[in-house]
């Protein structure tokens, strides 16, 4: 396992999607800190190159609001969304505050949740901020295409070519709903699905990939633009 996977899996034991830089030194242990090149003492530019150098896309630095967090790379709002699950009911304020996210980025991933039908605002204050809740996972039926449209877009920032263990957890189907979804999609030309590299993935990613009805293990798909 490469260091930027094992580092992911002491993240994901103890229930972090990012901690504070002092917080997670002490998190990877003495051992993690020596293979990454990396101590107590190391500054924010040594930490931050090496997990450029040792990480790649599973870990990184990130300035948020007060402060600097190494972070999982993650969509924007999956931050936002474990935050407003434990807060039950909030303020814009109160969901952004001690984010691993520029504030420039707390509005698009907001109004991602509240389409989602994730986020609701229910009431207005006196002072005409909005009061929000959680309210959970996206509706199923006829609305899953286009909630699978728009975590394609979340975790592809825009593009359309995303891992699908990763569109599996953003999503948080269950697994018979999703490869339904997939299935319709292919069928109807929305969604091309590609084999990739599986020794680039962990086994519980490869358990997250998606596999047809002739045993064929696809890992990405791209999201087909409608013809004209």
């Amino acid at each position: 396992m490469d260091l930027g996977a094992r580092i992911e899996e002491r993240m994901e034991a103890r229930g972090k999607l990012f901690a504070t830089r002092g917080d997670f030194l002490k998190l990877l242990g003495s051992a993690l800190c020596r293979d990454l090149g990396i101590s107590a003492t190391s500054s924010a530019e040594t930490l931050e190159a090496a997990l450029r150098t040792h990480c790649q896309d599973r870990v990184r630095l990130v300035r948020g609001g007060r402060a600097r967090y190494v972070a999982r790379h993650l969509p924007d709002e999956a931050f936002l969304r474990e935050k407003a699950k434990r807060l039950g009911t909030f303020t814009v304020g109160q969901l952004a505050l001690n984010l691993p996210l520029a504030k420039a980025a707390i509005p698009r991933a907001l109004t991602l949740l509240m389409e989602r039908g994730e986020v609701a605002c229910v009431a207005i204050r006196a002072d005409f901020a909005p009061v929000l809740r959680w309210v959970g996972s996206a509706p199923s039926g006829g609305d899953d295409d286009a909630h699978f449209r728009m975590a394609v877009q979340a975790i592809g920032k825009g593009g359309n070519f995303v891992p699908i263990h990763r569109l599996r957890a953003e999503l948080g189907w269950e697994r018979e709903r999703f490869d339904r979804v997939v299935n319709r999609l292919r069928a109807g030309e929305r969604i091309l699905l590609n084999m990739g590299d599986p020794t680039r993935l962990r086994p519980d990613e490869l358990d997250a990939a998606f596999q047809d009805e002739n045993g064929m293990l696809y890992l990405t798909l791209n999201w087909l633009e409608a013809r004209g």
